[in-house]
């Protein structure tokens, strides 16, 4: 069976609009921030941001995750804390989520 692979005119214009909507997003968006002066207190919300979103998408994995996920994430943690580099944390984390899931299987 032959697989068809070509492009209707209503995809193509889809995907287009799909296209400049977000490149029209994302240009209103820095457009705005060259405009605009942030107050202090959406400064200090931004400079959050991108901690918090990073919290929003580990956590729900670490706690569906189980014991060993919270294991690897709190070895992470103490990796963390006291300052080691980001590449070392990751590194501890995923060895020790290697050695909980080898010493599980036995």
């Amino acid at each position: 069976m032959a697989l068809d692979l070509s492009l209707h005119l209503p995809t193509l214009l889809a995907i287009l609009g799909m296209a400049a909507a977000v490149y029209l997003i994302r240009a209103g968006g820095l457009f705005l921030a060259r405009q605009v002066t942030p107050t202090p207190w959406v400064e200090a919300f931004l400079a959050h941001l991108p901690g918090a979103m990073f919290v929003a998408l580990i956590v729900p994995t670490v706690i569906g995750g189980g014991t060993l996920y919270i294991g690897a994430a709190i070895a992470t943690l103490a990796s963390a804390r006291t300052r080691a580099p980001l590449v070392v944390s990751m590194a501890v984390g995923i060895g020790t989520l290697l050695v909980l899931r080898t010493v599980t299987l036995r």
